[in-house]
C-alpha cells in the first residue's frame, strides 16, 4: 500500500495538469493560405504545455463532407506538422476549415484549395478526312517533371456515347501549362461514318466534353447561292453566297448576260457567308446566268432583269449609308442624293430581317441631298435590314446589318470624348515644300515627309528640328515624291512613291534597305501611298492604283495581302492611308471616300462614310490615326477639317475650317498621334504642321451635334421622346442647364408642342441659350420630365 499511494497520487497530478486549459495553448497555422489543386494539406501545430494524448481534428471540405482523425505520434517538443494526404482526384477545391481540439480548447484554421481549371478547345467544328484536329489543352496545374506529371486522357465517342471503332485511350502528358495534341482525322473516318461525335478529356477527375462533326469526304465543299429572282434595269444585283467552310482564298463568279457575253470576276471569301453586290451588271433586259466556283464546288442560277415601270428618265436616286454594320441602340443614317428636285417630299420605311415593314415616314426634300436617320432599337432583330426610299415613284433600297451587343447609353453621355482639341504649337517652316505625312515614335519624336524637298525631317516633342535626311533621285536611299511614313522601335519606313518602292532607314537617317518596283505582281507597286505596321511587326502598304493592301515582313518579303472584294462594302479601287487600333484592327482610307475596317486576321468588318460634307461623310480623305481610347481621326482633306469617330465608327466631332490661321486648314493630308494623345496635322498647301492636345479638359459649354440632331429628328417624328430625353440628360449632367433631381424610374414626359420650340431652334430663329433656357424652365415647373 505504501508503494501504490504515491503512484496513485502521481497519476492524479498528471490527469489534472492535462485538463487545465490555462496551462497550455494551441497555435495552428496552415503552411499556405491557398494550396495548389494537387497539394497535400499541411498545418503547423504548436501546443504549448503539451503533456501527451491525442489532438483531435475535424476537417470541413468544400463539398460539405467531413473527415476527422487525431494527431499524436507526430508531436515532438510540443510541435507537429499535421498532414492530410490528398490530390486533385478528390475535386475538393475551394474553402476548407480544420478544427483542432485538445484538453477542452479549440483552434480553427481556414484556407483555400485552388481549383483545377481545365480549358480545352479545337480549331474547328467540322472536320474531313484530310484534316488534322488540333486540340489545345490548358490547365491551371501541371508538373514540369514529366515522370511525375499526371496525364490527360482523350477518348472519342459517337452520338450514342459508344466509343469509336479503331482508337482507344489517348494519353498526353501534362508537363506544361498548355499542350497541343494533333489528331489525324483519318484515324476516325476510316472506321467510323460521318456524323456527330464527342471528344472527352479527363484530367484527374475533371472531365470536359466537346462535340464536333465528321464531314463526308464526298461532300467536302458545299456551296449555296441565293438571289432575288427579278431586278429592275440598272439596279444593283445581290448574291448571298454560303460556304460549308473556307478552304481557299479565292472564288470565281461567272456572269452571262442575255446577249451571251461572259464576265468573270474573282472574289475573296472571308467568312462562310458572303454577300456580293454587283454594280453595273443589270444594264440589259433579259435572263442572266451566274455560276460560283469554289474549292471544286459549283453552284449556278439565274435572275431576270426587267424594265422599271416607275423609273423616270434622267433622274438618279442614290442611298449612301453612314456604315454597313450597326449595333443595337445605334442610329443608322442614310444620305439620299437625287440628280434633280422634282417633288418636295419623299417617303421612307425599313424592313426587318423577317421582311416586316415599318410605317412610311414622309420627309421634306428641298436640296439634292438629305440625311435620313433610323434608330435601331436595342431589342431589334439581328440580321439584314433594308431602308427603302420612294421618290416620286422611284423606289430604291440600301441594306444594312444589325449585330453585336447593344450600346450602353452611358457611353454617349461621357463628355470627355467631346473635348475639342486644344491648339499647342505650329511649325510653319519656310523650308517646307508640300509636306505629305508624319509619324510619331515611342519617344514622341515626329518624322515629317517633306515631299517637295525629298526629305525626312525629325523633330523632338517640342518641335525642335533634330535632323533631316534625303535628296531627290532614284539611287539607293534617295527619294522621289514620297507620300507615306511609319516608324517602329528601330527603323523608319518611307513610301518612295515616285520610285514605286519602300525605303527603310535607321532613326538617324542611315539607309538600311529598300524593296519593290513598278508592276502588278505581288510585291510590286503602281502608286504606293501609305504604310503602317501592325502589333506583330508586319508591314502593310496601300497603293492608289491597286485594289489590294500588301503585307510584308521586316525584310521586305511579300507574305500576304488583303484584296478588294465583291462582298458588300468591301470593294475598293485604291488605298490612301492605313492605321491600327489597340486590338490590331486595320482601318484603311479608300479612294472611294470610305473607311474600311478589317480584323487582325484580315476579315472585313465594316465600312464607314461616303462622299459629302455632312458629319461622318468625306471629300477626299487622306490620312487616319487612332488615339489611346481607340477613337478614330480622319483628315477630311477637301472639307478642310479633321473628323473624330468612336471605335464603332460613329461620328463624335470635327474641327477646322478653310483658312491660314490657327486651327484652320487648307489641305490637311497627314496625321499622327503620340503616346501623350497629342495629334499632329500636316497641311500640304499651307506648308505647316499643327499640334493639338486631344484631352486637355472638358469644355462644358460645348454642345455635341448629336444633342441637336436628336432634338431635330424627334421633332420630325423620326426618333421618339426617349432619344430626346437622353439629349436633355446630357446637358443637365454637364451643368449647362439645371433641373430638379432626376430618377431613372420616372416616365419620360415631353409634350408634343415642345417640337415647335425645337423647329424654331433648328431653323436658327432662336439660339442655343434661348432654347436651353426654355427646356430648363419647362423642367423646373414639371412640364418636362426625363
Amino acid at each position: 500500500m505504501k508503494i501504490l499511494v504515491p503512484l496513485f497520487l502521481f497519476a492524479t497530478l498528471v490527469f489534472v495538469t492535462w485538463q487545465n486549459a490555462s496551462a497550455f495553448t494551441i497555435d495552428a497555422v496552415p503552411e499556405k493560405q491557398e494550396f495548389g489543386p494537387n497539394d497535400w494539406i499541411k498545418v503547423d501545430l504548436n501546443i504549448h504545455g503539451y503533456n501527451g494524448g491525442p489532438i483531435n481534428w475535424v476537417a470541413h471540405r468544400p463539398d460539405n463532407s467531413v473527415i476527422s482523425g487525431t494527431v499524436d505520434q507526430q508531436v515532438r517538443f510540443e510541435k507537429a506538422i499535421h498532414t492530410i494526404i490528398r490530390d486533385a482526384f478528390d475535386k475538393e477545391f475551394g474553402p476548407w476549415s480544420i478544427n483542432y481540439q485538445y484538453g477542452g480548447l479549440n483552434q480553427t484554421v481556414h484556407f483555400n484549395v485552388k481549383s483545377l481549371n481545365l480549358v480545352v478547345f479545337m480549331d474547328k467544328v467540322t472536320y474531313y478526312e484530310p484534316d488534322v484536329m488540333n486540340i489545345n489543352i490548358t490547365s491551371s496545374y501541371f508538373n514540369p517533371k514529366a515522370q511525375f506529371a499526371q496525364s490527360y486522357f482523350l477518348n472519342f465517342y459517337d452520338k450514342n456515347e459508344n466509343p469509336i471503332i479503331g482508337r482507344g485511350d489517348i494519353e498526353v502528358t501534362g508537363d506544361k501549362p498548355s499542350v497541343i495534341y494533333h489528331f489525324p482525322i483519318f484515324e476516325l473516318s476510316r472506321y467510323n461514318p460521318p456524323g456527330l461525335y464527342k471528344l472527352k478529356i479527363q484530367y484527374f477527375n475533371s472531365v470536359i466534353e466537346l462535340p464536333f462533326l465528321l464531314g463526308d469526304i464526298h461532300k467536302l465543299m458545299e456551296l449555296s447561292v441565293q438571289s432575288t429572282a427579278t431586278y429592275f434595269q440598272g439596279s444593283d444585283v445581290t448574291l448571298d453566297v454560303l460556304f460549308s467552310r473556307i478552304t481557299q482564298p479565292t472564288a470565281t463568279l461567272k456572269i452571262t448576260d442575255p446577249s451571251g457575253n461572259v464576265t468573270t470576276n474573282q472574289f475573296y471569301p472571308r467568312s462562310d457567308h458572303d454577300t456580293l453586290v454587283l454594280k453595273n451588271f443589270s444594264k440589259k433586259i433579259g435572263i442572266y446566268k451566274y455560276e460560283v466556283h469554289y474549292a471544286g464546288a459549283t453552284n449556278a442560277g439565274t435572275f431576270n432583269v426587267v424594265k422599271n415601270p416607275h423609273e423616270l428618265p434622267n433622274i438618279q436616286v442614290n442611298i449612301l449609308p453612314s456604315k454597313l454594320n450597326y449595333r443595337p441602340g445605334e442610329i443608322a443614317d442614310f444620305k439620299i442624293q437625287t440628280s434633280q428636285i422634282i417633288t418636295n417630299s419623299l417617303s421612307t420605311w425599313v424592313t426587318n430581317p423577317d421582311g416586316k415593314s415599318s410605317l412610311d415616314i414622309m420627309l421634306p426634300i428641298d436640296t439634292s441631298g438629305i440625311i435620313i436617320p433610323h434608330k435601331i432599337a436595342k431589342n431589334d432583330n439581328r440580321g439584314e435590314w433594308k431602308l427603302y426610299v420612294n421618290y416620286d415613284g422611284i423606289v430604291k433600297y440600301s441594306s444594312f446589318y444589325v449585330d453585336g451587343p447593344p450600346v450602353d447609353d452611358n457611353k454617349i453621355l461621357d463628355a470627355v470624348q467631346y473635348s475639342v482639341p486644344t491648339f499647342i504649337s505650329l511649325i510653319n517652316s519656310t523650308t517646307f515644300k508640300s509636306p505629305t505625312n508624319i509619324a510619331a515614335d515611342s519617344a514622341n519624336n515626329t518624322y515629317l515627309v517633306d515631299a517637295g524637298n525629298s526629305k525626312i525631317e525629325k523633330f523632338d516633342n517640342n518641335g525642335n528640328l533634330l535632323l533631316s535626311w534625303g535628296n531627290a533621285g532614284s539611287s539607293m536611299g534617295q527619294l522621289k515624291n514620297p507620300l507615306g511614313i511609319s516608324v517602329d522601335e528601330n527603323y523608319v519606313y518611307v513610301v518612295d512613291t515616285g520610285n514605286s518602292r519602300i525605303n527603310m532607314y535607321n532613326k538617324t537617317g542611315g539607309f538600311v534597305n529598300s524593296w519593290g518596283t513598278y508592276g502588278d505582281n505581288s510585291g510590286m507597286f503602281r502608286v504606293p501611298s501609305s504604310i503602317n505596321l501592325d502589333h506583330n511587326g508586319e508591314i502593310f502598304v496601300g497603293d492608289l492604283e491597286k485594289n489590294a493592301i500588301q503585307i510584308f515582313n521586316n525584310k521586305g518579303t511579300h507574305i500576304d495581302q488583303i484584296d478588294s472584294s465583291l462582298t458588300q462594302g468591301a470593294s475598293f479601287l485604291g488605298i490612301k492611308a492605313l492605321t491600327f487600333d489597340s486590338q490590331n484592327n486595320l482601318f484603311a482610307v479608300s479612294t472611294d471616300n470610305t473607311i474600311l475596317k478589317y480584323s487582325h486576321i484580315g476579315k472585313f468588318l465594316n465600312v464607314y462614310g461616303s462622299i459629302g460634307a455632312e458629319e461622318g461623310r468625306f471629300n477626299n480623305p487622306s490620312a487616319i490615326a487612332t488615339d489611346s481610347r481607340d477613337n478614330i481621326y480622319v483628315a477630311d482633306t477637301d472639307n478642310h477639317r479633321i473628323q473624330k469617330f468612336d471605335s464603332d465608327g460613329n461620328f463624335i466631332l470635327s474641327w477646322g475650317t478653310e483658312g491660314l490661321g490657327v486651327g484652320q486648314f487648307e489641305q490637311p493630308v497627314g496625321l499622327a498621334i503620340d503616346s501623350a494623345d497629342n495629334i499632329y496635322v500636316v497641311d500640304k498647301k499651307n506648308n505647316n504642321l499643327q499640334k493639338f492636345a486631344l484631352y486637355s479638359g472638358i469644355n462644358k459649354n460645348v454642345l455635341p451635334s448629336w444633342v441637336r440632331n436628336s432634338a431635330i429628328w424627334w421633332s420630325e417624328g423620326i426618333l421618339d421622346k426617349k432619344d430626346f430625353a437622353l439629349a436633355i440628360r446630357y446637358v443637365v449632367n454637364q451643368g449647362i442647364i439645371t433641373a430638379p433631381p432626376m430618377s431613372h424610374d420616372e416616365i419620360v414626359k415631353i409634350p408634343n408642342w415642345v417640337k415647335g420650340n425645337v423647329k424654331l431652334w433648328s431653323s436658327g430663329q432662336i439660339d442655343d441659350n434661348t432654347f436651353l433656357m426654355i427646356i430648363e424652365h419647362l423642367m423646373s415647373i414639371g412640364i418636362v420630365k426625363i
